[in-house]
């Protein structure tokens, strides 16, 4: 969704996001803080609603199911109401059923993705879009993943300690439209939160490599940075090295599920 750019209102009026996942709403509220941007947060659209009575915003991040209300349905209220109807609303797009494949989603954006094509169309400068928001960056490390796997780089750069995002990208995927991009967060070598396709947590993780399993056409993007220290998904508490042996035994597991088909 297009919005008129207002660079006075991204600055002054924040954004309000609904979301299921605590883990991705703590992470966009700290990608927008990172930009100079506040956020407030909802507990579901009817909430949101109220909120809206008293406070101006703008823009609003919901997901596509909402406990009281679709995403679609909430966006045709919003506007409907005479004091919010400029406000422009991005709706996230669904997560995939269970019967299709955890990469599938075409065209799904992360948080970096979202956000940054949030502030960008609300009129916020490009220098003032952090990492890893801020196109053109340079990332601490870079390239395909042809000769190594993921895996092996996200435990180098867990035995280094490091902290920062990933930016990971699934380029030759038949049909699809838009690449499949997956953003991992790192603490100190623990990967503490993972977004893609829809997913969150370890089925981001999993969504990710099995895409990259599928395509062999992947690039990734570290950016080293100091990481934030309230964003996790509920689901990653293992050490780096010990998740990905788990992922990997899934793996093999959906593997060998398909060879009996």
């Amino acid at each position: 969704m297009t919005a008129t750019p207002r660079p006075e209102l991204v600055s002054a009026l924040p954004i309000l996001t609904i979301l299921n996942d605590p883990g991705r709403a703590a992470m966009y509220r700290h990608l927008a803080a990172e930009a100079g941007v506040p956020t407030i947060e909802a507990e579901g659209a009817l909430h949101a609603l109220t909120q809206l009575e008293r406070t101006p915003v703008a823009a609003i991040i919901c997901d596509a199911e909402m406990e009281d209300m679709s995403g679609e349905d909430f966006r045709e209220v919003v506007s409907a109401e005479e004091h919010s109807r400029g406000v422009p609303v991005y709706v996230l797009s669904p997560v995939p059923g269970s019967s299709t494949p955890a990469w599938s989603a075409a065209a799904l954006p992360t948080g970096p993705q979202l956000l940054s094509e949030v502030l960008t169309e609300l009129g916020l400068p490009p220098s003032r879009l952090p990492v890893p928001l801020r196109a053109g960056a340079q990332p601490h490390l870079h390239g395909d993943l042809s000769q190594f796997s993921l895996p092996e780089f996200l435990n180098w750069v867990a035995e280094m300690r490091f902290s920062g995002h990933w930016l990971v990208t699934v380029s030759s995927r038949q049909g699809a439209s838009h690449p499949l991009t997956g953003h991992l967060v790192m603490r100190e070598g623990d990967l503490v939160y993972a977004e893609c396709g829809g997913h969150t947590g370890k089925a981001a993780v999993f969504a990710l490599l099995s895409a990259i399993e599928e395509y062999h056409d992947a690039i990734f993007h570290f950016y080293r940075t100091d990481a934030p220290g309230d964003v996790r998904s509920a689901d990653l508490h293992s050490t780096t090295s010990r998740l990905l042996i788990e992922l990997a035994v899934e793996l093999d597991h959906q593997a060998a599920g398909h060879s009996l088909h």
